[in-house]
């Protein structure tokens, strides 16, 4: 319709600048100017429907009717098509083609101005967008002004999707005065609408679905009427791809605002229960080590026999236990924040593990038995913290070896690399995967779990954490020669 009326609009220009440059030249022949005057005026008038119409037609086809109401109005015999003098052929075909000539220049200039200033309102547009998304900092907002704008400049009803974090999301329909939120049937479905698309849109509903996307997923879906689409020129449509990325950066943006927020909180949060932890756990120590100094001396004056011996003896493993949880607590904070500084130097690993067992058993009768090479086996290493993942590790193999049996502890070299072995005599792994015992707070209480019948599923996490801070690598495997399980603790000696 718009077309047709445009069309109209044209024509009627072109046949008024014809009928007011033949007025014109009757009005000069009137006065006995020169037809030179009247072809000027003719000119004047293909120029002039050149400027106020779009396209090369209308200026051509002025030129040819121009040259033939000059014929019929200004030549003899007048009023007719007929030519009596041979000359007014040539001067209607310079006529003619001057008019074309000029014309075509006018129109392609005209033409190259109307590209122009599109180009120039489009790149306000772009502006006014970039503009008014960039200070947004939320979902609703920025989808009512894209609504607004894209509705303004395309000048039909948009709908505008945006994809928060799954299931929730904003679908607003409307326009710059009136908009309104719908519901999706199944999220799910819609968006896998989009997955591998070769298009850049998706044709659903007599609609085009153009989808946004981001740095990491699918943020959001702009909807057009699919009957103003095909009616865009290429100018037009690499506007509307311009304003869409223009949507995607904005719409990236809050997203990334949202996760670095997210990200602070969850820092601070980290933060406060690590000094939450960590000032609990040196409040622990002190009251712990007189709890089991006190233990020992009671211990020490009785008899293994005796009951006060015996409870004794029970109050210092529940606090040799809890000290080596606040331990593993202390070391866990260190190692979350990256503070956990490795001091290495040069250990014999006998005297390591000898300090180990010594701290395990020194009121504890089970039985350990240690090999160790016959050379002193020297390896770059914190021994304290080394120290710390040998105890770990053989208290996790007395809570699952029966008190008969014994807990084996080799270390030897291999490859210029220092090898120390925990074995027991528990039930292994069966079930479980060896790997997943070194995660943080893996447990399997009242079964077969490695690090969990009377603990949170620390020390694990702690020993591995050592052991790579060393350069080194840590594994467990079920035994073969027997039922239980194998930690094997590997050292570089360089």
């Amino acid at each position: 319709m718009k077309d047709k009326k445009q069309i109209g609009i044209s024509i009627l220009i072109m046949l008024g600048l014809l009928c007011l440059s033949s007025l014109v030249g009757i009005l000069f022949q009137s006065w006995h100017w020169a037809d030179t005057n009247i072809i000027l005026v003719y000119i004047l008038a293909v120029l002039m429907t050149s400027r106020f119409t779009k396209g090369y037609f209308y200026g051509i086809m002025s030129s040819i009717i121009s040259t033939f109401l000059f014929n019929y109005f200004f030549t003899a015999p007048y009023y007719t098509l007929s030519v009596y003098d041979s000359k007014y052929f040539i001067t209607f075909i310079v006529m003619t083609l001057t008019a074309i000539i000029t014309s075509a220049s006018t129109s392609r200039i005209q033409l190259s101005t109307d590209l122009a200033n599109e180009n120039a309102r489009n790149m306000k547009t772009l502006y006014d967008l970039t503009n008014k998304l960039s200070d947004l900092l939320d979902y609703q907002s920025l989808s009512k002004v894209v609504i607004e704008i894209f509705s303004e400049v395309f000048d039909c009803e948009i709908g505008f999707i945006c994809f928060q974090e799954s299931p929730h999301y904003i679908y607003l329909l409307g326009t710059k005065d009136s908009k309104h939120e719908e519901i999706l049937d199944d999220l799910q479905e819609y968006q896998s609408q989009f997955l591998y698309l070769r298009k850049p849109y998706k044709e659903l509903n007599q609609c085009y679905h153009y989808p946004i996307y981001g740095i990491h997923k699918l943020l959001g879906v702009v909807i057009l009427p699919k009957e103003n689409v095909e009616l865009m020129n290429d100018n037009t449509h690499k506007l509307l791809v311009s304003m869409i990325e223009n949507v995607s950066l904005a719409l990236d943006h809050i997203y990334s605002i949202k996760e670095q927020l997210k990200l602070k909180e969850a820092t601070v949060k980290e933060r406060y229960r690590s000094n939450l932890l960590r000032a609990i756990s040196h409040d622990l120590r002190t009251p712990l080590s007189g709890i089991m100094g006190t233990s020992e001396m009671i211990m020490d004056m009785n008899n293994h026999q005796e009951e006060t011996y015996q409870l004794a003896h029970g109050i210092y493993e529940e606090a040799n236990w809890l000290y080596l949880l606040v331990e593993n607590i202390l070391s866990l904070t260190k190692v979350e924040e990256g503070k956990l500084v490795i001091h290495k130097q040069l250990e014999a690993v006998e005297e390591v593990i000898g300090s180990a067992v010594y701290h395990v058993t020194k009121n504890n009768q089970r039985k350990i038995e240690v090999h160790v090479p016959d050379d002193v086996l020297m390896v770059p290493m914190d021994a304290k913290l080394i120290q710390q993942v040998i105890i770990n590790l053989l208290d996790n193999a007395m809570k699952h070896t029966p008190k008969d049996k014994s807990i084996y502890v080799d270390a030897y070299e291999k490859d210029q690399e220092a090898y120390i072995v925990v074995e027991d005599y528990g039930k292994g792994f069966e079930n479980q995967n060896p790997k997943e015992i070194f995660e943080m707070f893996y447990t399997n209480n009242g079964s077969n779990s490695s690090d969990g019948s009377k603990g949170v599923g620390l020390g694990l996490t702690i020993c591995k954490a050592i052991v790579e801070a060393h350069s080194g690598e840590i594994q467990a495997e079920n035994c073969s020669e027997h039922q239980g399980a194998r930690f094997i603790v590997k050292l570089k000696k360089r």
